[in-house]
């Protein structure tokens, strides 16, 4: 393996009555592309925002152990929180511009690090916009409301807005699950080129997007650690049979489905909405499965689900377009 950019130990969390994550220990190899894998709700967002310390913004939620950057403890109340994000540009699930240019979007971090000369701020915005792929685009219209862009030109532009300050690593929470096939394709060849200068961890459902990117892969489910390695190893010949059914998408095949519901053609939050009614209709304890091709269904739906008290069992790609999701009432 190679070398390690961040160590993780013993680390715990707890939110209200849900213990989330349990003795999460595991090292992040530097300059490589690690991919957290598992179902919806077995932890992978939560082990995300604990390295930058955004679990901070959760309410209810408790944690320990340790997280090791550049030997400094991300957990230590001592450690300076602001250079730690500094070290991590984040690129969330949907793309959220601030409401100014495109131009201002990509200067304002190093603005707030004390850049002010404008020859070098246009010297950044240049080079980041091009690392993404995004200035032959956007550079007529600098000036132009970062939110007339389309969403996959947002999404570029957040991550050369992380990348304008400078970080080590680059934290992706589900980067392309709000994308259309061809915006999401430009994600990935974007990381892939940027992983010869930085740490990427990138949180993902899609486990055909984790076979094409990573390098390393942990694999996570109901807040355990199941297996980590190198890529291939855990694809090819995973040590572990959760992780071999959950790669080929069989973990819950025993599960006894009493109803489905066929949602395509349908948007976010409209299938949460017909979901939720369906299983209304069901006794407790019954399994609906909802087939749905809107990406943003694959997270806003579990997560809803979740937030009602039901259980995520299995979310699943069937297809270059359609996804299972089944939830138990």
């Amino acid at each position: 393996m190679s070398e390690t950019q961040i160590e993780i130990d013993n680390v715990n969390a707890y939110y209200i009555g849900n213990h989330a994550l349990k003795n999460i220990s595991v090292r992040i190899p530097k300059k490589q592309i690690t991919a957290i894998i598992g179902p919806s709700g077995c932890g992978k967002s939560t082990l995300l925002k604990c390295m930058n310390r955004l679990i901070d913004l959760t309410d209810g939620i408790t944690y320990s152990g340790k997280i090791l950057i550049d030997n400094e403890d991300v957990f230590d109340r001592k450690t300076d929180i602001v250079n730690i994000r500094k070290k991590m540009g984040l690129l969330a699930q949907k793309p959220i511009p601030l409401p100014m240019s495109i131009y201002d979007n990509i200067a304002y971090g190093p603005k707030i690090h004390g850049l002010s000369k404008k020859p070098d701020l246009d010297a950044i915005v240049e080079k980041y916009l091009k690392l993404v792929g995004l200035w032959e685009e956007v550079k007529d219209r600098l000036n132009s409301p970062a939110s007339q862009l389309s969403i996959g030109q947002q999404q570029r532009l957040c991550l050369a807005r992380g990348l304008a300050v400078e970080p080590e690593i680059i934290l992706c929470d589900e980067p392309t699950s709000a994308l259309d096939p061809v915006s999401s394709q430009h994600i990935e060849q974007q990381l892939l080129k940027l992983k010869k200068d930085y740490t990427i961890v990138i949180v993902t459902h899609n486990i055909h997007q984790a076979m094409r990117l990573a390098d390393y892969v942990v694999h996570l489910y109901l807040g355990e650690l199941v297996e980590h390695g190198p890529a291939n190893e855990v694809f090819e010949n995973p040590k572990e049979e959760r992780t071999r059914a959950y790669i080929n998408g069989t973990f819950f095949a025993d599960f006894k489905v009493d109803s489905e519901l066929n949602l395509k053609g349908n948007a976010c939050p409209f299938n949460f909405v017909y979901a939720k009614q369906a299983l209304h209709t069901m006794e407790e304890g019954k399994i609906l499965k909802v087939i749905v091709d809107d990406p943003l269904a694959v997270t806003e739906v579990p997560r809803g689900m979740e937030a009602d008290g039901h259980k995520i069992l299995n979310v699943k790609q069937i297809n270059k377009t359609d996804w299972q999701i089944v939830i138990q009432k």
